[in-house]
């Protein structure tokens, strides 16, 4: 059959899509993975066929007026946010103003090609107006802690006009089933049905670099991975300038352990690299997939990329959270015994080296992300998930395409 797979342009949403759209192509389906152009060779980089549907939008303006620090009175007001109608886009409005860009060219690509299923990642919700518009087997695929649930009550509201105009009743994003890789334990209850999905990170292409073949075990000391992912670097001047400065801080503090650290950036650029101490070492680009498995501690702000990927490594999180949206997670996380979270208040550069060292000593850190890891290991692997939506839509009633 064919499958559509669709993501709005941003990376940390896009790229949980490609193992599950490679397993597809290697059961013998066809497959399409539909973004926004900015993404386009994000998608064929992995090996598979990219649709370019909706604009190149300015999704840094658009991200850093939705983006909501946990501690603005010491970050630069984020650059005013684009008007709104009034009432329509109170709620979910840079998923409305995306969908607004994607659906009526999703819409004809899932009209030209026929598609049996079009799966998407959960805010990009031009996958499921499209689909429902033209009878067609949808579902949500899941990046993580499924914190954006509770955006179902204001969905009617918000995308209102949008089915109005492509003759949708009833509007539901959830379809046929969710999709899920993050372990129940993990993950926030819901009564809609669940697939569950075994986690395969993947965070871009990448070259190994020769320090990462050394035999596990042979360092002398811990090493610890700090990174804040893509999203303050990407958002706008003002969250990356304070990322900047906030991962220097860090950095000096974590340097007072005898630990190796890892500073793991998507540009070089956001690091002086002048002012660090001997023995940083400083990756840009590199998928974490590839560094975690060699770490003993990962730092981060607790987003879905960085957590997935450091739970399917099996290594211990220490969460600082730096968003709203970063909140839930790291709690839940915290709560699994693998990983600290140091909450929603400003924290001082030596409260984090503080919470690393404690969890460098603490075996049972160690084993509960282990445990995690088990869990997560123990879904379904993505071969028998193909194999599962395919009989879904099969049995759905539903038009087959190609």
């Amino acid at each position: 059959m064919r499958v559509v797979l669709a993501s709005w342009a941003w990376p940390s949403h896009l790229l949980p899509l490609m193992p599950l759209a490679w397993a597809f192509r290697a059961a013998g389906h066809e497959v399409l993975v539909a973004t926004q152009p900015p993404l386009a060779g994000a998608v064929t980089a992995a090996g598979l066929p990219a649709a370019a549907v909706g604009s190149a939008m300015d999704h840094t303006r658009l991200l850093g007026s939705a983006m909501r620090p946990l501690h603005p009175d010491v970050t630069p007001a984020p650059a005013p946010a684009p008007a709104a109608a009034p009432g329509r886009r109170r709620r979910l409005g840079l998923s409305v103003r995306v969908a607004e860009d994607m659906t009526d060219d999703l819409a004809r690509l899932c009209a030209s090609w026929r598609p049996s299923l079009v799966l998407h990642e959960p805010t990009t919700y031009a996958a499921p107006l499209a689909a429902a518009s033209l009878g067609i087997a949808h579902a949500p695929v899941l990046w993580g802690v499924n914190f954006h649930d509770a955006a179902r009550a204001h969905e009617a509201e918000a995308f209102a006009e949008l089915s109005a105009r492509l003759g949708v009743d009833g509007f539901d994003s959830r379809g046929l089933v969710t999709v899920d890789p993050c372990p129940p334990s993990l993950q926030v209850p819901s009564a809609h049905p669940r697939l569950g999905l075994r986690h395969v990170p993947y965070n871009g292409p990448a070259v190994v670099p020769p320090w990462l073949r050394r035999p596990p075990g042979r360092r002398d000391r811990p090493r610890i991975c700090l990174t804040w992912g893509v999203s303050p670097h990407w958002a706008n001047e003002d969250e990356h300038a304070r990322a900047v400065g906030q991962q220097h801080r860090l950095i000096s503090a974590l340097a007072e352990l005898d630990v190796d650290i890892v500073v793991a950036t998507p540009s070089r650029a956001a690091v002086d690299e002048t002012r660090l101490p001997a023995g940083v070492r400083v990756v840009e680009r590199l998928p974490l997939h590839l560094l975690l498995p060699s770490c003993d501690l990962m730092i981060a702000r607790g987003g879905a990329g960085s957590m997935m990927t450091a739970l399917a490594a099996g290594v211990p999180q220490l969460c600082v959270p730096q968003y709203v949206s970063d909140l839930m997670p790291a709690e839940r996380l915290a709560a699994t015994g693998a990983a600290l979270s140091l909450g929603d208040t400003p924290t001082e550069p030596a409260a984090v080296r503080d919470a690393a060292a404690l969890m460098l000593g603490t075996p049972s850190f160690s084993a509960a992300a282990a445990r995690l890891r088990a869990e997560a290991e123990g879904q379904l692997p993505a071969a028998a998930v193909v194999r599962r939506l395919t009989a879904m839509v099969s049995g759905s009633g539903r038009p087959m395409g190609g």
